[in-house]
């Protein structure tokens, strides 16, 4: 059965439907909230509850956009409200494994050691972006959503999401350019 029978089904009630749409998005819904709000608790509360809206909301959906980017645009401003509400914008970085990108039978310890350094020193930085700055880099680099997509999620013209990027992403380059903790492999060996 097709997603777009499915999604049928699911708006003519069908409970079963939706739940196997919501189990074909729900890793990636997680993993787009866990980037925003660093928080895997209630990253998976706000993906549960992002897939109730969803649920409660599927008569509405119209199909202007695929359905993943109308359930990343749910999750997104789900994600965006948590923030704002708790004014955690600035919260503290906590690991998270989805940023390593595995070990490489070649890289030796110190060359993991360093690459999950540095994935945590952006990861930090990344977090103290503006909120705006920081939804629109996380959809664009780390999620690899396209512009359009994303334009529809933040309900942004695309000017408006290529703008805020550049900005995220220059924010983003001066304030690691300019942390002490950013130095290179050889420097950290020799502290």
């Amino acid at each position: 059965m097709g997603q777009e029978e499915l999604l049928e089904r699911a708006k003519a009630g069908d409970v079963e439907a939706f739940e196997i749409l919501a189990s074909e998005h729900q890793k990636y819904i997680y993993n787009v909230i866990l980037r925003i709000i660093f928080d895997r608790e209630e990253a998976l509360d706000l993906t549960q509850e992002t897939l109730l809206k969803a649920y409660l909301n599927i008569k509405k959906f119209k199909g202007n956009s695929s359905f993943r980017t109308w359930l990343y645009r749910i999750a997104v401003n789900s994600a965006m409200d948590y923030l704002r509400k708790r004014n955690v914008e600035r919260s503290n970085f906590r690991e998270i494994e989805e940023f390593e990108n595995g070990v490489k039978d070649f890289e030796t310890p110190e060359e993991v050691v360093d690459k999950k350094l540095t994935a945590e020193i952006v990861m930090k930085e990344i977090n103290k972006l503006p909120i705006d700055y920081k939804v629109v880099l996380i959809l664009r680099d780390i999620e690899g959503l396209n512009y359009e997509e994303i334009s529809k999620i933040m309900n942004l013209n695309l000017g408006t999401v290529k703008s805020r990027l550049w900005r995220a992403r220059n924010l983003l380059k001066e304030r690691i350019k300019s942390l002490p903790e950013f130095l290179s492999l050889d420097e950290r060996r020799q502290v």
